[in-house]
């Protein structure tokens, strides 16, 4: 029989890399309750394990693990892949539902993300509509994303979905199907919406757990076995990028703060605080020249899409970053006008505000590339 004395705070993709990196500040925003994590495995022992791996804070864990409770699961099953008798009694205790997993992978195919994040956030509703039934004081939180914009070209307001736009690739399509189903269940219980933007490194030290997007680029030039000599790129464009720690803060803030329950809140940096693409290549590239001399990065060239196929038809440019582009390219061709004013004046209540980006940068370039880029040992 399971026995919860206090709350529950309920954990979906606790082991990825956002899921992992809330536990401590969700902890900390709600002293009076505890955290329940559903997480794969063959045990609850070895999911235990394996939170703890990805959590990767030795003495947190060491502090706070009387406060994290850790079920075997599986968010694509009913009951979140729960017993019976362990599903009764957290609906009972759950009184705010996070559901973060999700298939992020910009290069999943149509089916991969339909399991991953329509098929799974279906079943997570169904859980959460027994937790409502439960417990009157229930609510669900959600994390999307930013993306769900698709191929808007105008700006983007926190409180617009379904604007009939396109998409890129079918991370951006499920999403959307995904936060329209969310975005239904406010009929029956409190649903609040969060839409980070590219998530990158910690401010303090610029680590990295996952490499996405851009920081994917820079490791591929960092492995040596690409030059990276040209995109097909716009260099005046800003690609979106925002801290994990600064996400992190802003949901568990936001979700214990009464005037943004039940709102969408957009975590982006916005164009005025993002960096043009020249710049941000310039400073993972003068990195890697200072790592490992100046033939190591080239002055890059930005090129017409023709130019640059005709390159690679070639044999000139790598396949790497050919593969790379063909998931990346559209983020590179034009602005994504996320209008954050709202959200920002909420966390402004809270001191809440996003760090500078080109310092942020600068650090997440620096820790992939003396992690990434090996030196001929010292003879």
């Amino acid at each position: 029989m399971m026995n919860f004395s206090r709350p529950l705070l309920v954990l979906t993709g606790a082991t990825g890399a956002l899921g992992s990196a809330i536990i401590s500040r969700l902890l900390q925003t709600y002293p009076n309750a505890d955290l329940l994590a559903i997480v794969r495995g063959k045990s609850d022992e070895e999911a235990r394990q394996r939170l703890a791996q990805a959590i990767d804070m030795p003495a947190f864990w060491q502090s706070q693990q009387h406060r994290i409770h850790v079920l075997t699961g599986d968010v694509s099953q009913p009951d979140l892949g729960m017993t019976p008798e362990q599903a009764q009694a957290v609906s009972q205790h759950c009184w705010k539902l996070f559901h973060f997993a999700a298939n992020v992978r910009f290069s999943a195919s149509l089916e991969e993300s339909i399991a991953g994040n329509i098929d799974c956030t279906r079943t997570t509703l169904a859980f959460a509509d027994r937790c409502m039934a439960a417990n009157p004081t229930f609510e669900l939180h959600y994390a999307s994303t930013a993306y769900v914009s698709g191929n808007r070209h105008d700006a983007v307001l926190e409180d617009e979905l379904d604007c009939g736009q396109s998409f890129s690739n079918p991370y951006e399509q499920t999403k959307l199907a995904a936060e329209i189903m969310v975005t239904q269940a406010r009929e029956r219980m409190p649903v609040t919406i969060y839409r980070p933007s590219q998530v990158l490194c910690l401010s303090a030290d610029g680590k990295v757990r996952k490499l996405f997007g851009f920081l994917e680029f820079l490791k591929l030039a960092c492995s040596k076995k690409a030059i990276i000599p040209c995109l097909p790129a716009n260099p005046q464009v800003r690609t979106d990028m925002v801290p994990i720690d600064y996400v992190c803060d802003a949901i568990a803030w936001l979700s214990q703060d009464a005037e943004s329950q039940g709102k969408n809140h957009l975590l982006a940096a916005g164009t005025a605080r993002s960096l043009p693409m020249e710049i941000v290549a310039e400073i993972a590239l003068s990195k890697i020249r200072s790592h490992a001399g100046a033939a190591a990065a080239p002055v890059l060239e930005y090129v017409s899409d023709q130019e640059f196929q005709a390159r690679a038809e070639a044999g000139n440019i790598h396949p790497g970053l050919v593969a790379l582009l063909s998931i990346y390219q559209t983020y590179l061709s034009w602005d994504r006008d996320f209008r954050t004013g709202c959200t920002d004046a909420r966390l402004e209540r809270a001191g809440i505000r996003l760090p500078d980006m080109e310092q942020i940068l600068r650090q997440a370039v620096n820790y992939v590339v003396e992690q990434y880029y090996p030196l001929p040992k010292a003879a």
